[in-house]
């Protein structure tokens, strides 16, 4: 491109727009803002070089006035100008242009959040009402012997196991069995996916009334009136090996009844989406492999677990990532069903926690520190994830 690359000052310019509305509400310090402009300025200066039209560069230096002046300078420039440039440096520019926006909007609501956390985890018990000291990694110190925190780790970690295997298995049975030619197809499909477009918030209250102790519709189904499934603290091994005179206790006593139970409408809730990909990764795989292994005498289950299970393994391998992460930030249910955290804290999940520390002990700090530990495991294992089942990935239909 003839004078400085636009594209590129497009995008100092969006970065610096997003910052002066940052430096606005008190987010970053002056002195971010001004070394960005400062930059801006110089690369503008640089572009009167190939002519004083560049000047028109400079109206982005309004930006103390006008935040968004550093991103509409560039543009009103390629308008005015863009019928000079090459078909290369036009694409580049316009190109960059339209994905701007949703850049920005990834960079607002996920990157920058992502450092101003870990940021704010760096003080002392921060709640935007009075200045905080700086404590360095003393959160994280506290948090490691924290015994609610590695509380609440090992319940999500039930949770992960418990739901995700169990979640996608059914979904892949009840997807075989919806991709067969029965008769109400469509209203199948349809009542299995009502759950997902439900509201969470509303589902779960539905639950609570199901797991009512004495007026709930699952304990007359079972006819196990009074048993309150929201409030039971004891875990499920334990209950399971306690008529076999086995007695376990703490961590391996499992994930408690009360947890269990919501385990089970997140399980409900979420089939329907995962029915629903997986629907769409059995219409991919060929009839003509189903057809040749028919003739050769091949059963059902061979059929589907010779061909069916490895080439759907892109679409599981997919749903299982979304699982993990998904699972380790579970929090609407659990609030909504068990507001308290459980008895005994046994339904207590991070996400909680952080919820619980941030807005109801206004604690921002240290809830900062609890979210960079969580993204932090949820990296972790989705890289080892990555590592090792990626490999067994089937992509060749």
């Amino acid at each position: 491109m003839r004078g400085v690359p636009l594209h590129l000052l497009l995008g100092l310019g969006a970065l610096l727009t997003l910052a002066g509305y940052a430096h606005r509400l008190g987010f970053l310090p002056s002195a971010v803002v001004g070394v960005g402009l400062g930059l801006y300025g110089v690369l503008a200066l640089w572009g009167l070089r190939f002519g004083l039209r560049h000047a028109l560069l400079l109206l982005g230096l309004l930006a103390p006035w006008f935040p968004p002046a550093l991103f509409l300078a560039p543009l009103l420039f390629a308008g005015l100008f863009a019928r000079n440039f090459s078909e290369k440096d036009q694409g580049a520019f316009y190109g960059w242009a339209l994905v701007w926006p949703a850049l920005a909007l990834l960079l607002v609501w996920h990157v920058f959040p992502t450092f101003y956390a870990f940021y704010l985890s760096l003080f002392e018990r921060v709640n935007f009402l009075r200045p905080a000291a700086f404590a360095g990694l003393e959160n994280y110190r506290i948090l490691l012997q924290d015994p609610l925190f590695w509380r609440a780790l090992g319940n999500t970690f039930w949770y992960v196991v418990f739901t995700v295997p169990t979640g996608l298995l059914l979904a892949t049975f009840v997807a075989i069995l919806l991709n067969t030619r029965v008769a109400f197809l469509g209203l199948y499909r349809t009542l299995f996916f009502l759950p997902y477009i439900t509201a969470l918030t509303a589902a779960a209250a539905v639950w609570r009334w199901i797991y009512h102790p004495e007026f709930g519709f699952l304990n007359w189904l079972l006819r196990t009136p009074g048993l309150d499934w929201l409030n039971t603290p004891t875990g499920v091994f334990a209950l399971l090996l306690r008529p076999l005179g086995i007695e376990v206790q703490g961590f391996w006593a499992g994930p408690s009844l009360a947890f269990v139970a919501v385990m089970a409408m997140s399980v409900w809730h979420f089939l329907g989406y995962q029915v629903v990909i997986l629907l769409a990764g059995l219409q991919a795989i060929p009839k003509e492999y189903y057809e040749a292994a028919e003739l050769d005498g091949a059963t059902f289950w061979q059929r589907h677990r010779l061909i069916t299970w490895p080439l759907l393994s892109p679409t599981t391998f997919f749903l299982f990532t979304l699982g993990l992460i998904g699972a380790f930030q579970v929090f609407t249910q659990v609030y909504v069903l068990t507001p308290t955290g459980g008895v005994l804290q046994d339904t207590l999940t991070l996400a909680f926690y952080l919820y619980n520390k941030g807005f109801r002990d206004s604690d921002f700090s240290y809830a900062s520190a609890i979210a960079m530990v969580t993204f932090l495991i949820i990296l972790a294992l989705t890289l080892v994830q990555r590592r090792v089942l990626e490999r067994r990935v089937n992509y060749e239909v």
